[in-house]
């Protein structure tokens, strides 16, 4: 009986040892694994799905030829799926009108078009209010409230070449200093009415969208539908008070949208996903495609008693912000002025906010590629998570959210000149603690006139952090192959690369993600040695010809980078990309 128990307990020995042994390679091998999946370059998701808007104008309906206010409610009554409703060229329909859900198994489009249609560009081109706006049909909003209202169920409706204002005479006081416009809250609207469907498959073409220097507008499009595109059209001139302001928002929505080849003149954001819908929002705008507009803002907003102080009339702060969105497509876009005003004056936000988008918000899968950014005080801001989701300020906010995968390649950030009205301290990029999973990468950082740029890359730290931080403040970035107009830094001034092992050194190693980028390091700076594969040069930095738009690096010669281009934005790859978005006759499709 001893050595049957004794050789029982040795095969239990043994056994012990091997499950242990087990235990912990599976363990290395989990470690191993999630590390060489962390270390890897982050590949953002791009959107799932592309809303087809060709050209596909109904055939076999009625035509409803609408010539007054009334007939045109009418039409929009009593029309069906497959109808066509057009409006008289120049005229004006003065009202709200109100598009309701009608039966549509078959996903028929309703077109609403003017008389003269032919005499606009044809699809696919950008309409011009000085060529075009006197062949349009006026739909006019004369209060508060919108001038076409797209309601819960509605489905398969398509505008073109329609001009959209307001004559409201409503909350309005000229006589007085500051002046305070009348103003309408939206001219297309698609209210997100709770537990209802939202509409689906609604499309602004051609479109002619504006509010003027007397008339405020708070947005053009809201955009809580499904499946909705704004394409070839030129929304202006959209402001209210010192409220915020877009071109377009969408809030509550799944998406997919559409913004292609547009120009889109804004005060606070001209387009911006998320930032209301409340804690219980069921929606992330997602499958976004973001290509071949003109985001721009008059200069002569910049300027005090307009945007700046002394007290401001109207709001300005970014250019294109996302609250809540994942999979989206930001690519081939001009973004053209921006400046400090009610924000520090970035021109593109990444900034999760679960406090006001709802509490499954998230920034995820973002890319952000051949863009340019001219003119623009700074160039992107970024969080990680929502600071403002906390009980003081929002009670019934339990998530402060996500913000992942983002690829920002291949842009050209022209900062302003520090002698511009509202030029404050510029940055390219500002990282916020805890962003994870970014590459940024051969974008080219031009500084504006007469001064260096604050800093191309900033790092800001947790509030009450100790210097070198206990952790990396960031999480597998990726900053390579870029031309930068400084030497990165941040919050505790760390350079070189001792300051960036607390800023970016999770995960090791450093060199790997920062390498390949030329770096403008002035005379007066502080001195710095960075990564052995990264440039720092005392400049001049000299490119091919800025004063003509190409900023293809020459001089210095950098091409140790990580896959063998040049450093910076490729000049013609980008050119090609933006070709004609500051026109009005470029093809967007």
């Amino acid at each position: 009986m001893t050595t049957i128990h004794n050789t029982l307990v040795r095969r239990k020995a043994v056994l012990l040892t091997k499950i242990h042994l087990l235990q912990s390679f599976t363990t290395l091998v989990v470690v191993v694994l999630g590390m060489s999946l962390f270390a890897q370059v982050p590949s953002p998701e791009l959107p799932r799905t592309y809303i087809d808007t060709h050209w596909a104008p109904p055939s076999g309906g009625k035509a409803w030829r609408a010539h007054t206010a009334g007939e045109f409610q009418h039409a929009l009554d009593d029309s069906n799926p497959g109808d066509l409703i057009v409006l008289d060229a120049g005229a004006r329909y003065q009202g709200s009108f109100t598009i309701r859900a009608k039966l549509n198994p078959y996903h028929k489009w309703i077109y609403i078009e003017g008389s003269e249609l032919t005499s606009l560009p044809v699809a696919g081109k950008r309409v011009d209010p000085a060529r075009d706006a006197a062949k349009m049909p006026k739909i006019v909003a004369t209060d508060t409230s919108p001038g076409v209202s797209v309601l819960a169920g509605a489905s398969y409706v398509r505008f073109v070449g329609l001009e959209f204002y307001s004559t409201s005479r409503r909350g309005c006081d000229l006589d007085h200093t500051p002046r305070v416009n009348c103003f309408t809250y939206f001219l297309l609207d698609m209210p997100a009415q709770q537990g209802k469907s939202l509409p689906d498959s609604i499309t602004v073409d051609r479109c002619y969208m504006h509010g003027s220097d007397t008339q405020d507008v708070r947005a053009a499009v809201v955009a809580n539908s499904t499946n909705v595109a704004v394409i070839d059209s030129y929304i202006s001139d959209i402001h209210q008070s010192t409220l915020d302001s877009q071109a377009i928002r969408a809030y509550r929505t799944p998406g997919p949208i559409k913004v292609v080849n547009n120009f889109l003149s804004s005060t606070t954001e001209n387009l911006m996903f998320g930032g209301a819908g409340g804690p219980d929002n069921p929606y992330i705008a997602s499958d976004l495609e973001i290509r071949n507009n003109h985001f721009f803002k008059p200069e002569r907003w910049a300027k005090p008693g307009v945007t700046l102080p002394p007290a401001p009339q109207w709001s300005v702060k970014n250019s294109l912000e996302f609250k809540s969105a994942r999979r989206v497509l930001v690519a081939g876009n001009v973004f053209e002025n921006n400046w400090a005003g009610a924000q520090k004056g970035y021109a593109i936000v990444l900034t999760v906010r679960t406090s006001d988008s709802g509490n499954i918000a998230v920034v995820d899968d973002i890319t952000i590629e051949n863009n340019v950014l001219k003119n623009v005080a700074s160039g992107f801001n970024s969080l990680a998570r929502d600071d403002n989701c906390r009980l003081s300020f929002a009670p019934l906010c339990n998530n402060p959210g996500e913000a992942k995968r983002w690829k920002i390649a291949q842009n050209l950030v022209l900062l302003r000149s520090v002698s511009a009205p509202g030029a404050l301290q510029s940055v390219a990029f500002q990282f916020l603690p805890d962003v994870t999973d970014v590459v940024f990468q051969h974008n080219t950082v031009v500084p504006g006139a007469g001064a260096d740029c604050w800093a191309s890359v900033y790092f800001s730290v947790p509030g009450a952090s100790r210097w070198p931080l206990a952790q990396s403040d960031t999480h597998n970035l990726w900053i390579t192959d870029n031309v930068l107009c400084r030497p990165p830094t941040g919050d505790w001034g760390g350079q070189g690369t001792a300051g960036l092992v607390s800023y970016m050194g999770d995960p090791p190693p450093l060199e790997k993600r920062f390498s390949g980028n030329v770096i403008l390091s002035p005379s007066h700076g502080s001195p710095a040695t960075f990564p052995a594969g990264n440039l720092v040069t005392a400049g001049p930095i000299q490119y091919a010809d800025a004063e003509t738009g190409n900023y293809q690096l020459t001089s210095p010669k950098w091409v140790k980078t990580t896959d063998g281009k040049p450093a910076g934005v490729d000049a013609r790859k980008l050119d090609a990309a933006v070709s004609g978005v500051t026109g009005t006759t470029n093809s967007g499709h």
